[in-house]
């Protein structure tokens, strides 16, 4: 007997020892995350698509014909950009410029043409160096390499040397947007997320006032989002434009599941007070029984926002897919730490030391229909939905700063002189001829001028331009055509011609710069206006490439996979809402509830003009979960009511007031926690927090208002009829309570 009593005691002791266990895994899981993990997010300059995407192809092969460095614009403003001591200052600033290890070249009005005079006539150099209003020039830097934060860094604090008010020094170019775009990333998610996290540890003290409760939260969700961090580096996928977010998400996930799973803790605990067969002091066995009623609702929920995510594998974007494998795997460790590791601390505190555990809202308030809130709600959707065809889903690259600020002001000036977009067109006559004729010459140029004219169209450089610059020199005239091509291309001339043209003269490329400040279609438009033009003059566009092109591409794969996603998603969504609801009604109530998330967010970005940029885009899918969430966990506590006897709108009521703590307050910490990313002064993170802060009013307003009105209240009743029951309905439940 002594021997199994200290058996017994032992494992006592162990149970009771669980919480610190998980604590100590937790903190072996952040030690194992500094060590093997790069939390840097990773920023490149084709950060839009990976090397095997098809979209990014075509950049590949205009790459193998056109072999070339990346190329940055350093714009230079001045009151007299042909004074003197403006040019002595630009060849100071060439010269250091050239002087860092991974700059190839440089050319600026100090090395490329004789004189100012010259580059003015130059229709090559003019074009090149010059800014259309004559106000600033242009130093193009050519580098190599991917060290692109070393290079950016380095020209940044050569620049701010020599930035003066009268010589004012602007950067532009894929690498330099990359590098803003991944500095911005990186302060958001060092101070944000941590942020973030602080503000839900404290909202949930506030909430529970426990700190065993706070401390279990904040271990089991920090848990869950070092496993996913461990779990993405062993696939080797590093933190990028979109993963950046995953932390959060993951840690918002978990939350939600604990945050039911204590509400549901603290309303078991409450009714077995009342049960004198029941023992209240078993605490172990207290908290397996919240996991065995949180558990179904929350692998539901797990099961739907992994097919939301899961939808994002089949985009052939690299941002996206690794948003989608990043948030499969989180959704899938959000579970499963959740209901591993959280009954320890659930074990740990005694429910009447919490907050609210004792205290009821009181049936009578639950039990009214609210008619007037639910038909306000769905005539607000309904109404936003207009807006819906207006949505941006190809915003301006100015877009991703803000107004005001650097870099979104040098980036902004040297879009309005010339362009800060770069795109590439490789074409060929569609005769099949060569281009080393003088008639093909001549229908370049005119090509030439028709691109120039085009709206939205900057600064254009192609072969004709280049041939012009060497007709200028003397003796010229004496060449054909041909010969003047060859002398461009020989070593003396540093092989100028091979830049525009394929060594057969089958295939010639013209480099556009877009302007972003006027476009007024997406840029997928504008390219298929520029072939358009390309066909007309006579030629065949045969590849079409650049940044400009790869966001026109990922603006339509963004647009596309909100569509395809929410349609999966709602094919999914209907078979688990007909298995979870059992009932023709209640499914369609659930389907009709769930799509006014996505009706009142699209419906009011439209309203609002706000960019839906790729960083921002993946908000909608966190609402759509939250609110998924939020209506699995209302709809099995209805069918435990159910299976407690009550009927119709009875076990609505019931259902419906068994869950509104975990549905309000689940959503509300959600909603604080995303709030603070609207302080960022990076728009996307704004835009990003702004949603998700929405979205979660919208759930709110559609769980607990619009589907138990649609799945479980007499709609047939009249107004008065109405009143009656809701009079009825109070009474019934003010005798039962």
């Amino acid at each position: 007997m002594g021997r199994e009593r200290r058996e017994s005691g032992s494992v006592a002791n162990i149970l009771g020892q669980q919480h610190y266990w998980m604590l100590g895994i937790t903190v072996l899981l952040f030690l194992a995350v500094a060590l093997f993990v790069d939390l840097k997010p990773q920023v490149g300059a084709n950060f839009f698509f990976s090397s095997d995407d098809p979209q990014f192809r075509q950049e590949a092969r205009i790459d193998r014909i056109f072999p070339s460095d990346s190329q940055l614009i350093v714009s230079v403003a001045a009151p007299d950009i042909s004074s003197e001591s403006y040019l002595t200052r630009i060849g100071e600033l060439t010269n250091e410029l050239s002087r860092i290890k991974s700059v190839s070249n440089v050319e600026s009005l100090s090395n490329g043409p004789k004189n100012f005079e010259d580059e003015v006539k130059s229709p090559f150099w003019h074009r090149l160096l010059i800014a259309e209003h004559g106000n600033s020039s242009n130093i193009i830097v050519f580098a190599k390499g991917q060290d692109t934060q070393h290079l950016i860094a380095t020209m940044e604090a050569i620049v701010t040397k020599y930035d003066r008010k009268t010589f004012r020094v602007e950067i532009a170019g894929a690498a330099y947007v990359a590098e803003m775009i991944r500095r911005n990333i990186k302060h958001d998610f060092d101070t944000f997320t941590i942020t973030s996290v602080l503000l839900f540890g404290l909202a949930m003290a506030a909430l529970f006032r426990s700190v065993k409760i706070t401390v279990g939260i904040l271990a089991v969700c920090s848990s869950a989002v070092l496993v996913t961090l461990l779990l993405q580096a062993l696939f080797g996928q590093k933190i990028g434009i979109l993963t950046a977010n995953i932390t959060t998400i993951v840690f918002v996930v978990t939350l939600s599941h604990l945050v039911y799973m204590t509400f549901n803790w603290q309303t078991i605990a409450r009714d077995n007070s009342h049960n004198s067969d029941e023992s209240d002091g078993d605490r172990h066995s207290l908290a397996r029984k919240a996991v065995r009623v949180t558990f179904p609702a929350s692998f539901w929920s797990m099961i739907c926002a992994s097919l939301g995510f899961g939808s994002l594998l089949l985009v052939p974007a690299k941002p996206l897919r690794e948003l989608g494998v990043g948030g499969v795997a989180g959704t899938l460790t959000a579970l499963v730490c959740a209901y591993l590791m959280y009954p320890a601390f659930l074990a740990w505190t005694k429910p009447e030391q919490t907050h609210v555990v004792m205290k009821d809202a009181g049936s009578a308030f639950w039990s009214r229909r609210f008619v007037t809130v639910a038909l306000f709600t769905i005539v607000a959707s309904a109404l936003l939905c207009i807006k819906i065809p207006s949505l941006d889903t190809d915003p301006s690259l100015l877009d991703y700063f803000k107004k005001g600020k650097q870099p979104r002001e040098g980036l902004a000036y040297i879009d309005r002189n010339g362009g800060s977009n770069p795109l590439t067109i490789l074409i060929t006559p569609s005769d099949g001829s060569k281009l080393s004729t003088k008639e093909q010459y001549q229908k370049m140029w005119a090509l030439e001028d028709d691109l120039e004219a085009h709206k939205g169209v900057g600064t254009v450089l192609s072969l004709p331009v280049l041939m012009a610059e060497g007709h200028r020199h003397a003796f010229a005239f004496l060449f054909s055509w041909d010969r003047l091509l060859k002398i461009m291309d020989s070593p003396k001339n540093g092989r100028a011609a091979s830049t525009f043209i394929t060594q057969d003269h089958s295939m010639a490329a013209f480099y556009l710069r877009m302007e972003e400040h006027v476009r007024a279609k997406s840029r997928v438009g504008v390219v298929n206006d520029l072939k358009a033009i390309v066909r007309r003059d006579g030629f065949v566009p045969v590849l079409v490439g650049g940044v400009y092109y790869l966001q026109g591409e990922l603006a339509q794969l963004v647009a596309r996979s909100l569509k395809e996603g929410l349609f999966w998603l709602a094919v999914f969504f209907t078979v688990i809402a007909f298995v979870i609801g059992r009932s023709l009604r209640v499914t369609g109530a659930m389907i009709f509830s769930l799509s006014l998330v996505p009706a009142c967010i699209f419906g009011g970005i439209g309203l609002l003009h706000v960019p839906v940029d790729i960083i921002s885009a993946p908000a909608n899918n966190i609402c759509i979960g939250m609110a998924i969430d939020s209506m699995v966990h209302l709809i099995f506590g209805v069918r435990r009511a159910q299976k407690d006897g009550k009927k119709g709108w009875d076990a609505w009521v019931a259902g419906r007031q068994e869950q509104w703590r975990g549905i309000i307050y689940s959503d509300v910490v959600i909603a604080v926690g995303f709030g603070i990313f609207a302080l960022s002064n990076f728009p996307p993170t704004q835009r990003f927090g702004l949603v998700v802060l929405a979205g979660t009013m919208i759930d709110i307003l559609a769980n607990l208002f619009v589907l138990p009105l649609l799945g479980g209240a007499d709609l047939a009743v009249t107004k008065r009829g109405s009143d009656v029951g809701e009079a009825h309905g109070v009474a019934e439940a003010s005798q039962s309570s």
